[in-house]
């Protein structure tokens, strides 16, 4: 055996480029199997750190609980922890400089609840005296408060029309309502927290939270629980809500957390993400196999006649087995060993590029998380990989008797009728080109592994370009608004609107106020899908819908500019008919951005929120031709139409009872945007006021896209270098075998440029071939792709990558020629006799 083994370690260090290729290959694939679970578990902590920030670390929360709800759920065996706040009620914040926000909301909470806010200054309250308050209240509510000051706070639930509520609801001035005072309590604040995630954006008061020590008998109780198994949150929540009967109560699962522990509520989402990740892993796992498999199976041709003089001289079939094992040992132990390195290196480095893109929108930076698991498996794989890589071919090396393998004939077949070839390979490519198609139909084994690897390198390239492009086009989705900057003031100080329009660097702008109505619409009216949306969203099962419907008033002049574009009249109301929405039902959750009615009813019934009608129903034109600057109302999930003010005002004069102050906005696109946009956030610093900058807070997203983009880049350029070396290694190969051949046909006279026709011929037969199986097996994968991602996104057509198909097809010939290129000039460069009389041992 030794012998034996010091006879393989000299072949690999005499082959030392095919040794460095196979080790190539082994390295990359190791890398890019590690680097993909590496990359996914510190992804998968990252998110979840942030989610934890954002909307806190339970899985589950119940609103308005009793005390003996609250301690049945408490005392659940699946409950791994839980906390609480205790809603006391609401006191009036007078001096409040945000009209929506008129309250302060004070609960008491646990421990456990305070040690999940942010602390910016201070500490945590010690007992119900001492409590702690949103630096929200400071920069938002325009009242600062400091450690130390005292509130004397007269506390109770809002009334609105006789009903007590306790939640943190939205405040609407229209409404009429009060606070039911039931305590008086002072506090002493001693802590400044972040803007906790238990406050909704929408809430009418800011939170103030004080110490309690159990869950309230008097009050509701608020509750948040962590499951011993995040995964089955969905299924342990739906048996404590039919339990203790809690279908009438505000219940809601923590799912954007939930998802990064592998669940959701939806089944089609789960078979979405795993059919994904299926086609994704058994691609890189095919992949990775036959690249491998190729390296192990041309290294046993190449020493076939070795093992031939191995057993003539003794060699057992066993021995033919250990050396090849021996030699996979080898190349494998280096090739993982230098993988698991540079997977490590590799992905460090990403991250530190990650955190340098992203360190502006993300609280938490990337580290490297190793999860054993993600590294363990890809190892075993690897190893699984380059043992059957290296017994197949082995076994049926060591099954050949050694005249055979000495003599090299094995591999040749010669038929019993005579090969025929098509007359228009002659007529092309002469004799040159007729020799070598009967050589390659004589000899198919190693043709067939030059084209498995230039197939699969093909499959690999397009399929991954797909993801990308989905990716891409999903990403695309977040820039749908079209200007940009956005101001929004009170009627009273619509003429500082009409000064910013006559700015020199204003391009294009439009002034307008929204409101809202109600739709009186047949369901057959919608389309299907629609349909489904909107019985779901109002639970009813009528004929007719009042969909609320954003009428958006503006300017008569942009009015009509718009009218006469879509062919409509000055009187009509132009309804933009598209929409995204998502329709929920048996476990199932589909998204879709497709038009939203599908019959052309030239009428419609228009009535207030508060159920005053018109008279007449209204004109009704339809389009799906976005308003410059109004690209972001083809992402909602409500109808949306556009009226003129003179027309609107005309209209509203016969709603007797209907009062309503105009909110105005103005969307403007601007030269010089940056330097104007903070010019009237100074302008317009009052809270009654609204300054904000899509295109600006875009640039914040874009490091973000394009992070995902170098990552999902970075992964194809692996994936094409591993085909690239598997292409070249298997091509270099297969020529340097056939050095005896073609010194033959050079001796018996074949000039050099009937040799270049013939190495052209075989690169178009290997060049079409693999397209002829790898463009339609990469369509098929593609159809694959789509079809997962169905529970995201409907209505959308096959993505598909026009640009990596045209990539593919001309890089197979390029690489093809220059491995064939490359490989023949060295031996055109050789000596005739010495190739002939050369043993190759």
């Amino acid at each position: 055996m030794k012998v034996l083994n010091r006879l393989t370690i000299k072949h690999l260090l005499m082959n030392k480029k095919r040794t460095i290729v196979t080790i190539i290959g082994i390295t990359l694939s190791m890398a890019l199997m590690l680097g993909c679970g590496l990359l996914a578990s510190s992804f998968i902590e990252e998110m979840k750190a942030e989610e934890i920030f954002s909307n806190g670390g339970h899985h589950m929360e119940f609103d308005t609980l009793s005390l003996h709800d609250a301690k049945t759920i408490q005392a659940n065996i699946n409950v791994e922890r839980s906390y609480f706040t205790t809603s006391f009620g609401f006191a009036e914040f007078s001096d409040s400089t945000n009209v929506s926000k008129p309250y302060y909301f004070i609960s008491s909470a646990n421990q456990d609840m305070l040690e999940t806010f942010q602390l910016v200054d201070g500490r945590l309250p010690l007992n119900d005296q001492e409590i702690i308050i949103s630096e929200h209240i400071g920069y938002n509510g325009g009242k600062e408060y400091h450690l130390g000051d005292i509130l004397d706070l007269n506390i109770g639930p809002r009334v609105i029309e006789g009903e007590e509520f306790y939640r943190n609801e939205a405040f609407f001035p229209e409404v009429s309502e009060s606070i039911n005072v039931k305590m008086h309590k002072t506090y002493k604040v001693v802590g400044i927290i972040r803007r906790p995630y238990t406050e909704n954006y929408s809430a009418g008061g800011y939170s103030i939270f004080t110490k309690a020590t159990e869950v309230s008998a008097e009050y509701p109780n608020h509750l948040y629980v962590q499951f011993y198994k995040p995964k089955d949150s969905f299924e342990i929540g739906a048996e404590i809500i039919k339990d203790l009967s809690l279908d009438d109560h505000d219940i809601q699962y923590n799912s954007g957390l939930l998802y990064y522990y592998g669940t959701t509520r939806y089944r089609n989402i789960n078979q979405s993400i795993l059919r994904i990740l299926s086609i994704a892993l058994t691609l890189l796992s095919v992949g990775c196999i036959i690249v491998i498999y190729n390296s192990f199976a041309i290294s046993t041709m190449e020493r076939k006649k070795q093992f031939g003089l191995y057993s003539s001289i003794g060699a057992t079939r066993k021995q033919i087995l250990h050396t090849v094992f021996f030699e996979a040992f080898i190349v494998g132990t280096i090739g993982i060993i230098l993988g698991i390195l540079g997977s490590f290196l590799g992905i460090y480095i990403v991250l530190q590029i990650l955190n340098y893109l992203l360190q502006d929108i993300w609280t938490y930076e990337f580290s490297l998380v190793i999860n054993w698991l993600y590294i363990l498996v890809p190892i075993g794989f690897m190893i699984l990989v380059v043992f059957f890589s290296a017994l197949i071919p082995a076994r049926r090396s060591s099954r050949i008797t050694p005249i055979v393998a000495i003599r090299e004939n094995d591999d040749i077949k010669m038929p019993k009728r005579k090969l025929k070839t098509p007359k228009f390979i002659t007529k092309f490519f002469g004799i040159e080109g007729e020799l070598a198609l009967k050589n390659m139909k004589r000899n198919k084994k190693k043709y067939r592994i030059t084209i498995l690897s230039l197939f699969i390198s093909i499959v690999l390239f397009i399929s991954f370009s797909a993801y990308l492009t989905y990716g891409i086009s999903s990403m695309d989705s977040i820039d749908y608004f079209d200007y940009d900057i956005s101001i929004g003031t009170m009627s009273s100080d619509v003429s500082s609107l009409k000064e910013v329009q006559k700015d020199s660097r204003v391009r294009e702008n439009y002034l307008y106020f929204s409101t809202s109505y109600q739709l009186q619409i047949p369901f057959d009216s919608y389309t299907k899908e629609y349909s489904d949306y909107r019985r779901n969203y109002n639970e009813i099962g009528s004929v007719i819908d009042q969909n609320n419907f954003n009428l958006i008033v503006l300017e008569d002049e942009a009015f009509q500019d718009y009218a006469n574009r879509i062919h409509a009249s000055f009187d009509d109301i132009i309804l933009f008919n598209e929409g995204q929405f998502v329709v929920y039902g048996d476990d199932n959750r589909i998204s879709y951005h497709q038009q939203l009615i599908q019959n052309n009813d030239t009428y419609f019934q228009l009535c207030t929120l508060s159920e005053v009608c018109f008279d007449k129903p209204f004109s009704v034109v339809y389009t799906n031709e976005y308003l410059p600057t109004f690209r972001h109302i083809g992402y909602q999930n409500v109808l949306t139409g556009f009226i003129s003010m003179s027309r609107y005002q005309s209209l509203v004069d016969v709603l007797l009872d209907y009062d309503y102050t105009p909110y105005y906005t103005l969307q403007l696109n601007a030269n010089d945007y940056e330097s104007l946009y903070h010019e009237l956030q100074d302008k317009f610093k009052n809270n009654n006021s609204y300054v904000g900058s899509p295109k600006q807070e875009l640039k914040e997203q874009k490091n973000q896209i394009l992070a995902i983009k170098l990552l999902l880049y970075g992964f194809i350029s692996l994936v094409t270098l591993i085909g690239v070396t598997s292409v070249f290694n298997t091509i270099h190969t297969s020529i340097n075998l056939r050095r005896k051949e073609f010194a033959m046909l050079r001796s018996m006279g074949l000039a050099p440029t009937g040799f270049n026709k013939m190495i052209l011929f075989e690169s178009l037969f290997f060049g079409l071939k693999s397209l002829f199986y790898g463009l339609p097996v990469s369509a098929i994968i593609i159809l694959f792709i789509h079809n997962s991602m169905s529970a995201f996104s409907k209505g959308e057509g096959i993505l598909i990558p026009w640009g990596a198909v045209m990539f593919a097809i001309g890089g197979v010939f390029f690489v093809v020629l220059v491995a064939m290129g490359y490989s023949v000039n060295k031996i055109r460069k050789e000596n005739i006799l010495d190739c002939i009389r050369d043993e190759n041992i």
